[in-house]
């Protein structure tokens, strides 16, 4: 009996370390458990809404290319009614001294009878190439900066935007083109989504040419001095009508996206 004296009570005080052992490590992996779960939501979170921010600045250029639209036909519009005709003057002069237009074409008709035409597959791309200039110019330099303050105001929930250096440059395959990067921090949690976006110049379908045609005299030198008079049926455009169709949207590209952390 002497040799078993106070051993229930080293046992019990073993039995209470392993309790309290078990009960430490119990509490720790459920902190644990509970810190890791929390630390994925807040990346989650910080994901999404860094997400929703591309979301909203992808609203901001969709708004921009509208008002480019707005803008770029006017500007158009006033080409067509104050200097095109100027323009496909000089061309048929061009033609009828001997020169090579790509705009006009004179030709004979079935009677011999001198008569020009305008060549309206050339005339549409000169048009619309003023047209992508004057799209270009919008947003690579007069609104560059108010479009990329635009962006970088965008601010719901804590969401930065940031357009790197400020810098737009156009990609030589029809569109603009900006480094954006969208980030969000929750505590010491934080995602950043990187990726470029892309706003592109549309081709001639963006609309079509209304014309109209009426009758010009021609005067071609045919000889040293001989001078033959015809008609040329001076086909003029009037104005660019933009298709009620055309999907905004699909003039936005992204492209390269990543995210770290």
């Amino acid at each position: 009996m002497k040799s078993e004296k106070g051993s229930a009570l080293i046992m019990g005080l073993i039995s209470i370390l392993v309790l309290w052992t078990l009960g430490m490590t119990i509490v720790l992996v459920t902190a644990r458990n509970a810190s890791a779960r929390d630390l994925s939501i807040r990346h989650k979170k910080s994901f999404y809404l860094a997400d929703g921010g591309l979301r909203l600045a992808k609203d901001v250029l969709l708004v921009n290319i509208e008002a480019a639209f707005e803008e770029c036909l006017y500007k158009l519009d006033r080409y067509i009614d104050e200097e095109l005709e100027g323009f496909l003057t000089l061309e048929l002069e061009r033609e009828v001294q001997g020169g090579d237009s790509q705009y006009i074409d004179i030709e004979r008709d079935a009677d011999g009878n001198l008569v020009g035409r305008i060549n309206r597959e050339n005339v549409d791309r000169h048009l619309n190439e003023i047209f992508k200039k004057s799209y270009r110019d919008y947003f690579l330099k007069d609104n560059r900066l108010e479009m990329i303050r635009q962006l970088e105001s965008i601010n719901p929930e804590g969401v930065m935007i940031n357009v790197k250096n400020d810098y737009i440059k156009f990609d030589l395959v029809d569109s603009l083109v900006m480094d954006v990067a969208s980030s969000n921090s929750i505590g010491n949690t934080s995602c950043v989504i990187e990726c470029t976006m892309g706003i592109i110049i549309p081709q001639a379908g963006f609309g079509h040419i209304v014309y109209e045609i009426y009758n010009k005299p021609v005067r071609l030198r045919t000889g040293k001095n001989e001078i033959e008079t015809g008609d040329y049926n001076m086909e003029s455009a009037r104005s660019v009508v933009a298709r009620a169709a055309l999907d905004l949207e699909s003039l936005i590209r992204t492209k390269d996206w990543f995210r770290k952390r």
